[in-house]
């Protein structure tokens, strides 16, 4: 008997509408304006703005950190892909402003004035996975090859100046001491993912290759399930409490980079991927709001009981890819109703509450721009399924 094909639930094409609504109606509109920084004719001359002030007008901290330009870059980028009619401007204009961030030797700095002068000349493999990432993706807009040029030269300058002969890179380079971070090293492997689907060349998988080999061998923890953090040198769990740590949302961000590391390079590790999942959900959700926590040790206990905003993207992204649509649709509604009416709810229309406390209040005095990558990127995990799997057939069909 042949299966029959899978159909998505009404529910989640709702979330699906609701969701790209509040995107494009009064997200985009608000962060192409107030949150970039340039004129009517320019609109994002000086690039993206750091952050809004919390009554949504526009914020001058005096900095620009390359890796919001670089997550603005990427979120107007795909905007455009999708037609939003400011998108290719905006882009243009940060792809602009990014490059007086690169370095003569080929690598880029950390932080920039708000006129472009270089703050802080580190090159910072955060920012730089952000930097490739980016540019990855604007070169899908501007087929002119200079963008996926820049990512490539971005790839083999950091070959050369910050890889370890134990596997990963530098966190930074001249390096300041501290743990080895991972996250830095997921980033990266988003990028060099986006690199490869980007180009289609093979020569550009070899850097996730890389990453997953180093994901595989010293950063996941078969015993537990659970993705560490922070590392010494030789790539250990940190002794202390602070090797003990781990991020849900962090844990189901490599859930979709390993579903999608399997898409596009045919090689897959589904048992990680599902250690990674379950220990997730059996320890990292709230079973009572559905909404993903901040930070537990490695045997489930909660450390920090708040949810970030950028952590549910992580956990709709995560459910996509594990589940057939039919099966996580529940979850899935439940994770979009939560954006909506718990962290895009009570602000300024178009912006969120980045940071909720355990009862769901705001904390800070910002709303930082750089949840706009995970916003965009979840609502794009969200669309690419709606795309790719049919309607449920209307009752009496």
């Amino acid at each position: 008997m042949i299966a029959p094909a899978p159909t998505l639930p009404d529910g989640v094409r709702r979330a699906h509408a609701a969701f790209g609504s509040w995107l494009f109606d009064r997200a985009l509109p608000v962060w192409g304006t107030t949150g970039c920084d340039g004129d009517a004719h320019d609109p994002a001359r000086l690039g993206a703005r750091e952050h809004l002030n919390p009554d949504g007008t526009a914020a001058d901290p005096g900095f620009k950190r390359m890796r919001v330009q670089a997550r603005q870059l990427y979120a107007f980028t795909r905007a455009a892909l999708y037609g939003w009619p400011g998108g290719a401007a905006r882009a243009e204009g940060i792809y602009r402003f990014m490059r007086h961030g690169l370095r003569d030797d080929g690598g880029w700095v950390r932080r920039l004035a708000t006129d472009g002068a270089v703050l802080d000349p580190t090159a910072d493999l955060y920012d730089l996975a952000f930097i490739i990432f980016a540019l990855s993706w604007y070169g899908r807009l501007d087929t002119s090859g200079a963008p996926v040029r820049l990512a490539r030269q971005t790839v083999a300058w950091l070959r050369r100046a910050m890889a370890t002969p134990n596997g990963g890179f530098l966190d930074t380079l001249p390096r300041t001491g501290g743990p080895r971070q991972q996250n830095p090293h997921m980033h990266l492997l988003e990028a060099a993912l986006a690199l490869f689907e980007t180009t289609g060349d093979e020569s550009d998988a070899t850097l996730a290759h890389d990453l997953v080999a180093l994901f595989r061998t010293r950063l996941f923890d078969a015993r537990t399930g659970t993705l560490g953090e922070a590392f010494t040198d030789d790539w250990q769990p940190m002794p202390g409490e602070v090797g003990r740590l781990v991020e849900p949302g962090h844990q189901y961000e490599w859930v979709w980079l390993l579903r999608e590391y399997g898409r596009l390079t045919g090689r897959t590790l589904p048992d990680h991927a599902c250690s990674l999942f379950g220990f997730g959900h059996r320890h990292g959700v709230d079973p009572h709001t559905g909404l993903v926590r901040d930070v537990l040790r490695r045997d489930g206990a909660i450390v920090r009981g708040s949810a970030r905003l950028w952590a549910q993207t992580e956990g709709l992204r995560a459910e996509i890819a594990m589940h057939r649509p039919e099966s996580g649709g529940e979850r899935i509604v439940r994770i979009v109703d939560n954006l909506l009416d718990r962290y895009f709810a009570d602000c300024p229309p178009g912006m969120w509450n980045d940071h909720p406390d355990d009862m769901l209040r705001p904390m800070g005095d910002r709303i930082p721009a750089s949840s706009f990558y995970h916003i965009v990127a979840g609502y794009a995990e969200l669309d690419r399924m709606v795309r790719d799997v049919p309607a449920a057939p209307l009752r009496g069909d």
